[in-house]
């Protein structure tokens, strides 16, 4: 399948969705290649786990642990269901216990958390911004040049405050153009935008990679902003999250879990052959020719409450709250939401997380 090909494939899907207790470490141990790997954790409560995703880049070092067979090794059996409707839909999947790990951007999660759902506990990081991995683009027909000139345009995003919301109204308010002067319009998964924005039906969107490189290159699309500047530098953009219930009943199987999910995210962070042989597969099933040229976002281990805390804050300033939300959002502390309890971090330390 031609990249083009791919990519109308991929928005034809993503549109269609849119509408419609005790701790139980085990020791290091060293790999082929003499390297440490995390240790084996034992006393599993569960072994069969769903990952309900909200398919991207972002996910890749849930894509490697599942690849390279981190997970088998802690025991697990981990099924990875994507997600295209949306992060809040992994969110509903786990409170609902049809799956029992979501994995979905950190905007949701800080929506739920002061709103609808304070039963959320964010257990790993997945991805921090970097160049090029989000930006807001032009089609190729399109005779906006600067963002001055989006002023009372439609800008396409999944959802009102959302992340790609969130990052534009930043990057406009730092380069002095007021985010009141554009009109956002709902329901469009970041992946479709490249199709819209290329057939005219909007003036401009703000579109990941793989999107980015291919529309460059292959239809001269244009790249009004790379989202990655100013107050949204190395942003947080995607975690993954259980609910307390589940965490507090399967300590040793989210140890376990967390655990090959680190090494994955080593991995996508310092090994981009073996990135770019796991985003080829499902759910995303990157070209080859895409994967070689992408631009990567990167992929934390561990969690840093200071880094998440700027989500809420970031979500403040751009007025995500009103009301009784608004208050819940200024009380908001993330370390109080980061699960603490019966982690590794990659040397098997029980102190993973920071603050």
């Amino acid at each position: 399948m031609s990249v083009r090909a791919w990519s109308a494939a991929v928005a034809a899907v993503l549109l269609g969705a849119a509408a419609a207790g005790c701790s139980s470490g085990g020791s290091a141990s060293s790999s082929a290649d003499g390297g440490v790997t995390m240790p084996i954790v034992h006393g599993l409560e569960a072994t069969n786990l769903t990952v309900s995703d909200f398919p991207a880049i972002d996910s890749g070092g849930l894509y490697v642990a599942e690849n390279d067979g981190f997970f088998a090794k802690e025991g697990l059996h981990v099924t990875i269901v994507p997600d295209f409707t949306s992060s809040q839909d992994t969110v509903d999947k786990i409170e609902s216990d049809k799956a029992q790990i979501s994995s979905g951007d950190y905007v949701t999660y800080m929506n739920d958390l002061v709103g609808q759902d304070s039963n959320i506990m964010i257990v790993a990081e997945g991805s921090v911004l970097q160049p090029n991995v989000l930006a807001l683009m032009a089609g190729p027909e399109s005779k906006i040049r600067s963002l001055k000139q989006l002023e009372g345009k439609a800008i396409p995003i999944s959802g009102i405050h959302d992340i790609g919301s969130l990052l534009i109204d930043s990057v406009l308010t730092d380069n002095n153009v007021p985010f009141s002067s554009v009109h956002y319009v709902p329901g469009i998964p970041l992946p479709a935008v490249p199709a819209l924005v290329d057939q005219g039906k909007f003036t401009a969107g703000p579109v990941p990679e793989p999107f980015v490189s291919e529309g460059e290159e292959q239809e001269g699309d244009t790249i009004l902003a790379d989202l990655d500047q100013g107050a949204t530098t190395d942003f947080p953009i995607v975690g993954y999250s259980v609910t307390r219930q589940w965490a507090q009943r399967n300590p040793n199987t989210l140890k376990a879990f967390v655990t090959a999910l680190e090494e994955g995210q080593e991995v996508a962070d310092t090994n981009r052959p073996a990135l770019e042989k796991a985003l080829e597969g499902k759910p995303l099933k990157v070209p080859v020719d895409v994967d070689a040229i992408i631009s990567l976002p990167s992929f934390p281990t561990g969690v840093d409450p200071v880094r998440l805390q700027r989500v809420m804050s970031d979500m403040i300033e751009f007025g995500f709250f009103t009301g009784k939300q608004l208050t819940a959002a200024k009380d908001f502390r993330a370390k109080n939401v980061v699960y603490t309890a019966n982690l590794a971090n990659a040397n098997g330390q029980t102190s993973l997380l920071g603050g």
